[in-house]
């Protein structure tokens, strides 16, 4: 009878203690739910963007993909026409579609995301170690360029939640074949939203073929990496390749013309290549350099330490490896995060030296950075990592991609003059201008293409691409518009002697937009007239004009 009463005592002793340990693990989850909030609010509070990307190509090439124009305009948004638009459709259809704040604070808990592979990352590396995980991991998603992007169409720390994600999966010390299935569509479906994405993902496959070699399952695991990557890889990005292929022989098109050549290879380098490191010495420490001066790396000024201090701890590596290997109960999970971190580094370096290309290692450098400063034989290693983490949060201060002062209505608001009402109209754009942005408030039967920018058009030579704008421009029927802001520039005027073209300045008008600020110049819609004496007039052409297909 004693035995069979104490089962209900013991039963009944127990239950009130099961949810303890439930608790630690409810409040976790609750900070990091309300910290994923709290990167919307802030979006939010720092105002709508209004950014070069967005005003080139961002929303030009979302509203061309869905209305299916890829045959209507040519070049409208330079050379980043062609970049895939599957992410930029994405992202137009949250902001077209919402009042511009729930917009930009709904994409902001999305960028905020970030912080929950982070924290899965930490705990594996940092174990019983709770306040200091998620310090981490917080240090780690409040970067400069989480900063900068955060509410904005970059998409940089859009695509770094699947990367981040694929290496949570992998970080696992028992990663099992699905995961492997799940981080290689990660993967794959990454770099096909954003190409730029590239560096990073292969950085990350190859440091996962490391491990699964170190654990003895390299040829089932890794081939299931790679194969669910390249699989996803052609399914989000095929289709669009197919078409480039097919309209210009290169998949890639405008980029790695010399590559795949033909008639549609550009005649000059397109690749930017301010980026890269200039010496020998900037190649072997460059954290160093864009540190003191951000603008080798960046357009625009900013001050991050997180990838420095990283770098720093990777020339100190064998001071504190065996150490850290020795404290930690995933030693070979550690090894794969750094040798990850340091193939990202190194890829990202010869491909680009761009900063915010690197946003996945600047939002894993504090973890690093904690492992190595625990790693260090000194006391009181937890209450330096955190005084650390927070010097370089506090320290912090990303670049400025433009802000506006206030929401308008809508995400996009233009007002043009009753010139742009014209039916079938052809309008040309003729300057480097972000002005892309403009073209779906045109009336539905406007056609858009042009005739310099950064892939055609003066200073560059002639090539296929400027005769596919003369071809266009003489089977035009209808009205001629030119679309540019600095209309005396020599440049422009050589452009148009290009194309036997004459400028109407007497007929000429401003276009406004929510998205120019209060002192930028404003472009100009003027009447075109053609110049050559061998050219009708577009009214009385005639249905021998031939047009050069695309």
């Amino acid at each position: 009878m004693s035995t069979a009463n104490s089962d209900p005592r013991s039963s009944s002793n127990a239950t009130p203690a099961d949810p303890t340990p439930l608790r630690p693990a409810l409040v976790e989850a609750l900070v990091l739910s309300l910290v994923v909030l709290a990167f919307g609010l802030a979006a939010a509070w720092q105002g709508q963007s209004s950014n070069w990307d967005l005003r080139n190509y961002h929303w030009y090439n979302a509203w061309a993909w869905l209305q299916d124009r890829h045959d209507l305009d040519l070049a409208a948004a330079q050379a980043q026409t062609w970049f895939n638009p599957l992410l930029p459709a994405g992202i137009y259809l949250l902001l077209s579609s919402l009042k511009p704040w729930l917009g930009t604070f709904l994409l902001g808990v999305v960028q905020g995301l970030n912080l929950l592979p982070l924290h899965r990352i930490a705990r594996q590396l940092l174990p019983q170690r709770g306040m200091l995980v998620l310090l981490a991991a917080v240090a780690g998603a409040t970067g400069a360029t989480q900063r900068g992007e955060l509410g904005t169409s970059f998409g940089d720390n859009l695509v770094s939640l699947p990367l981040l994600c694929a290496l949570a999966l992998l970080v696992a010390p028992a990663a099992s074949r699905l995961c492997c299935v799940a981080a290689g569509v990660l993967l794959g479906l990454t770099v096909g939203l954003k190409l730029t994405a590239a560096p990073v993902a292969a950085g990350i496959t190859c440091a996962a073929l490391w491990l699964f070699a170190q654990r003895g399952q390299l040829t089932r695991q890794g081939f299931t990496l790679v194969a669910s990557a390249a699989a996803a890889f052609l399914i989000i990005s095929g289709p669009w390749m197919w078409q480039l292929w097919r309209d210009y022989g290169n998949p890639l098109f405008p980029m790695f013309g010399a590559l795949f050549g033909g008639e549609y290879a550009a005649p000059s380098e397109l690749r930017d290549t301010r980026w890269l490191p200039r010496d020998w010495l900037q190649w072997l420490f460059y954290p160093l350099f864009w540190t003191q001066h951000s603008q080798y790396v960046s357009e625009l000024k900013f001050l991050d330490l997180r990838v420095l201090l990283w770098f720093l701890a990777m020339l100190l590596l064998p001071l504190w490896w065996r150490r850290a290997q020795a404290q930690s109960t995933q030693a070979l999970s550690l090894t794969f995060i750094v040798m990850a971190a340091l193939l990202i580094y190194l890829f990202w370096l010869i491909v680009f030296g761009y900063y915010r290309y690197l946003v996945v290692l600047e939002m894993l450098a504090p973890l690093l950075l904690t492992v190595a400063l625990l790693a260090i034989p000194r006391r009181h290693g937890v209450i330096t990592a955190c005084c650390v983490l927070v010097v370089i949060s506090l320290a912090t201060r990303g670049p400025r991609w433009g802000r506006l002062a206030s929401y308008a209505e809508s995400y996009v608001s233009v007002q043009l003059p009753p010139s742009a009402q014209q039916r079938d109209a052809l309008v040309l754009f003729a300057d480097h201008e972000p002005l892309a942005f403009l073209a779906p408030s045109f009336p539905a039967g406007t056609r858009f293409a042009r005739i310099r920018g950064n892939v055609m058009g003066p200073p560059m030579p002639e090539w296929a691409l400027d005769r596919a704008a003369r071809a266009r421009i003489q089977a035009h029927r209808g009205p001629l518009l030119l679309l540019a802001v600095h209309l005396d520039d020599p440049q422009l005027s050589e452009a148009l002697q290009r194309h036997a073209l004459i400028l109407d300045r007497r007929h000429c008008a401003r276009i406004d937009a929510n998205l120019f600020h209060r002192r930028e110049a404003r472009p100009q819609l003027c009447a075109l007239n053609l110049a050559a004496p061998w050219l009708e007039p577009p009214a009385r052409r005639t249905e021998q004009t031939t047009t050069q297909p695309l």
